[in-house]
Formats: structure tokens, C-alpha cells, sequence
């Protein structure tokens, strides 16, 4: 466990993790999901957690990580197969006022679910696949696939499948409520009449088929729902460094507020085989057998 600890030290990126949490925390999830390992067998490790929980960092920490140990890995997020701008502005248009497909993307119903789920077979089968680019940086930040793809040959050891939605069940009206209410969650102040959160529930079960090619899946969980809105003004701001583009403030509020309650049914439904329990900068980790 020790070369482990020393390993995923090497690879954090700016020191993201303190040396505490590499060893109580991203150490035995490293040593767990590695002990899956089977020779010519691809693994598919789902990652959920709402935004700002740190899912891409801890892919790709675990990718180059497996990757120095001599194993092919790839990561990928559920973002990049999002339907195009225009896909995206058509379903805007047809649930107009409805707070949910308001916002640019993110919602069950705005990703390629059947490009997917054909591109999570071919992983499984040890095929090539050819993984699309999402660029959030395009049309005022509401984003659009990329001309570029990422072409990936070999047959892969591990692929670690990250999104604020991987694997969420289908629930009923009825449950998503009371799951708000329970989380003090102000849908009404969203959706006064309440009802336009239907509209999403209905997509939910065509994910269904997505989640059973996932071997191992972890959850990333903050204690507050704040936190997802302070992660979110820092990507926000990454993103603007970077690109030059991003959204403000008030944008970035009417883009995290709606994901919150389904972001909830995520966390109070799933069964995950680990979750990481977040507290501010702090995590600690409790494995599920």
C-alpha cells in the first residue's frame, strides 16, 4: 500500500490531495478497484458525483497512475457525448418554460445515449472506439461536439466513465419530491406548479442499459449542497482563463440550482461499491461491500 501512496502522490496534480488522503482515502480506492483486474478483460469504472466533486481529477489521477504500472486506460466523461447545440436548442424550444431544458446542457435527455451505449460495447468487447469531444467553451458556453475525436486502438485493461448522472435509477414523482423536500431542496421556487420535473423523469430509464456495463461504480458526495455552487464559480473560472469564455455569476447559479434535486435522487438511490464523502477541501473515504 505504501508504493501506492507514494505512486498517486507522484501523479496529483498541484498537490490536489494532502498525503492524508491519499492514504485514507484515494490509496485503498486505487488498491480496490486494482484488485479487479482481470488479463484480457476490460473493467468499466463508473464515477458519479455532482459538480465540482472532483470526478475528473480523480480519473485521470487514476489513469496515469495505472497507466506507469504498464496498463492501457482511458477515461472519458458522459459530457462528451452530449447531442449537439442545435440538437440541444430544439429540445429547449419544445419544453419552453420548463427550467430543467432551460439551461444550455446536463439533463437526462440532452446526451447520444445509443452512440454511447454502442461505444460502451465495443470497450466491452475489446474493440476500438472512437471517443467525441465536447467543447463547453462554444456558443457563449453552452458548448458543441468538436470536429475532434479521440481514437483509441487497443484493448484496455480499466476505462473509467465519470458524469454527474452515471448510473441514476429511474423514481417517481412522487420519490423525487420527497427526496427534495428531505434535502431542503426549493423546487417551487424553480417550478412553481411543480410538474415540469416529469418531463425529465421520463428519460431517465433510457440510461438504464448504459449502467449495466459498469464493473465497479464510485460515488463522490459532498456533506453541503453549497458546495456544488462554489466547485462550479471555480471551473467557471478555469475555464475562462483558459478559453476566454465562460459563464458569470448569475449564469453559473441557473445552471447548478436545477441539477441539485436529481443530483440528490443520485445520491439517496444508487447503490455504488464506494463512495468518498467530501467535507469543504476535505475527503474521507468509507468502502460499500
Amino acid at each position: 500500500m505504501r508504493e501506492i501512496e507514494q505512486l498517486l502522490a507522484r501523479f496529483s496534480e498541484r498537490k490536489v490531495f494532502s498525503l492524508k488522503e491519499i492514504k485514507t482515502t484515494l490509496a485503498p480506492l486505487f488498491d480496490e478497484i486494482l484488485s479487479r483486474h482481470r488479463k484480457g478483460k476490460t473493467k468499466i469504472i463508473g464515477i458519479q458525483g455532482g459538480q465540482g466533486t472532483g470526478k475528473t481529477t480523480v480519473a485521470e489521477l487514476f489513469t496515469k497512475c495505472l497507466q506507469y504500472l504498464q496498463y492501457e486506460v482511458q477515461y472519458f466523461s458522459i459530457d462528451d457525448f452530449y447531442k449537439t447545440y442545435q440538437e440541444r436548442q430544439k429540445i429547449r424550444t419544445k419544453f419552453k418554460g420548463n427550467p430543467y431544458y432551460e439551461i444550455s446542457r446536463g439533463m437526462p435527455g440532452t446526451h447520444r445515449v445509443k452512440e454511447l451505449k454502442k461505444t460502451l460495447d465495443l470497450i466491452r468487447k475489446g474493440k476500438p472506439f472512437t471517443l467525441p469531444v465536447f467543447d463547453k467553451s462554444l456558443h457563449h458556453a453552452q458548448g458543441d461536439v468538436s470536429r475532434k475525436t479521440i481514437k483509441v486502438n487497443k484493448k484496455q485493461d480499466f476505462v473509467f466513465f465519470e458524469g454527474w448522472c452515471v448510473g441514476i435509477p429511474p423514481v417517481s414523482s412522487n420519490e423525487f419530491l420527497e427526496i427534495s423536500k428531505k434535502n431542503k431542496i426549493d423546487l417551487a421556487r424553480m417550478d412553481p406548479n411543480l410538474n415540469s420535473h416529469k418531463a425529465v423523469l421520463k428519460e431517465i430509464p433510457k440510461y438504464k442499459s448504459l449502467w449495466r456495463d459498469l464493473d465497479y461504480l464510485v460515488m463522490l458526495q459532498p456533506i453541503s449542497s453549497d458546495l456544488h455552487k462554489r466547485w462550479r464559480y471555480k471551473q467557471e473560472r478555469k475555464l475562462k482563463e483558459k478559453k476566454g469564455r465562460g459563464m458569470s455569476s448569475k449564469e453559473i447559479k441557473h445552471f447548478v440550482e436545477p441539477f441539485l434535486p436529481f443530483t440528490y435522487v443520485c445520491y439517496e438511490k444508487i447503490h455504488p461499491d464506494a463512495r468518498i464523502m467530501i467535507k469543504g477541501n476535505q475527503v474521507y473515504f468509507k468502502l460499500i461491500k
